[in-house]
Parts: C-alpha cells; sequence; structure tokens
C-alpha cells in the first residue's frame, strides 16, 4: 500500500465524483494516477510525445519531473490557454510497478474522489511549478541528461504507431516532424507494412 494520503489524477473534465477504468495506452482496463501533484499537472492541455515528453530527471538529480521540448513553441502549443483539474484520491486500491513510469500508480477499481482542484491556466500553474524548483522545462534546443535530440524515439514511435494505431499517426508526424517522415516510412516499407493510403510512399526516399 501506498504511504501517503493521495494520489493525483488530472483531467480536462471538471466536476468528477467517481473515476472508472478505462483502457489506455497499456491496453488495460486502469485509473490511472500519480505520486505527486506536479506529475499529474504535466498531464493536462493537449500534449502527447510528439511535442512535449515528460519524465523523471535522474537519481543524482532528485528525480524532479521534467517536461522536454521536441520543438520550438511545443510548450505553448501543449499547455498554453488550456485549462483542467487535478483530483484527490485515496491510494488504497492503487498499486506501483505496473507501468514503466516508477510516478504512476494504477487502480483496477472505481475510486472515489476526495477533492478537485481546478487548474485555470495550465501553462502559468506549470511555470509556477518551475519557479518553486519543483519542475525542469527544457526549451528546445535544450535536452535532458542523457537524451540525444535525433529523433530515433519519434521514428519508433511513428512506425509502431502506425502499425498499432493507424496512419493518422502519419498526419501528426507530418504536422510536428516533417524532417524524420521519411525515415518512419522506410521503417515501415522495411517491416512490410501495407499502407491504406499509398501517397506515403512519395515520402520512401
Amino acid at each position: 500500500m501506498l504511504n501517503q494520503e493521495y494520489v493525483y489524477h488530472s483531467s480536462k473534465v471538471s466536476g468528477l465524483k467517481v473515476l472508472e477504468p478505462k483502457v489506455s495506452t497499456h491496453r488495460k482496463t486502469w485509473v490511472y494516477a500519480t505520486k505527486d501533484i506536479t506529475t499529474a499537472a504535466m498531464y493536462l492541455g493537449d500534449n502527447f510525445d510528439f511535442i512535449c515528453q515528460t519524465g523523471l530527471m535522474s537519481f543524482l538529480k532528485g528525480k524532479k519531473p521534467y517536461i522536454w521540448e521536441r520543438f520550438k513553441g511545443a510548450f505553448d502549443l501543449g499547455y498554453k490557454d488550456k485549462r483542467g483539474s487535478i483530483y484527490y484520491l485515496r491510494p488504497d486500491s492503487f498499486k506501483e510497478g505496473m507501468t514503466s513510469y516508477t510516478a504512476e500508480v494504477v487502480s483496477e477499481e472505481s475510486v472515489k474522489v476526495e477533492k478537485e482542484l481546478p487548474i485555470n491556466d495550465v501553462q502559468e500553474f506549470l511555470l509556477d511549478l518551475e519557479k518553486e524548483d519543483k519542475l525542469k522545462i527544457f526549451r528546445f534546443p535544450d535536452t535532458p541528461d542523457g537524451k540525444l535530440d535525433h529523433k530515433e524515439d519519434i521514428v519508433e514511435k511513428g512506425i509502431n504507431w502506425t502499425i498499432e494505431l493507424g496512419e493518422d499517426t502519419l498526419n501528426q508526424v507530418k504536422r510536428y516532424h516533417p524532417d524524420v517522415l521519411n525515415r518512419v516510412i522506410k521503417g515501415l516499407v522495411e517491416k512490410n507494412y501495407e499502407f491504406k493510403d499509398e501517397k506515403w510512399l512519395d515520402y520512401n526516399r
């Protein structure tokens, strides 16, 4: 059992009273939560790995949460003028170690909301957390320790997500990372992926 009073869940939807388990990227029916408010706040806004990536800095850096801007203006795109809520939940039904992200915990059961913290400006909330030294924001082209911005991770996700989720992933790569679209297409061709729209083969150069 987690030795803390609350865990935290973020949502764009306000006024929730109960959180129900839903299937997400791990293909498990879970309620997701985090061990701290800062990490929960990073999940607010319109953001995913092609825009800003999130994580924890090294142990020597105190395991501080970070946001990594993957292109210029990504932080604004993901968080500016966004709002939402952070929900306080009892930790009783939550389990650690179920995902690769150590700050994340999951519950297989419905969870009652204990308190709600409305966030009217997500970007300002995150900037305040950075000022309080609770969060590190890596502005493009800065990178976290141990990360190289050669975009191999973007290419790998572009290939895998296209196979698993469909070719809208390629539209997202083209929009946010057009410089690696040809590498994603080439990787799909090497895996004998059958394109639904053959226009993508024009990028296989």
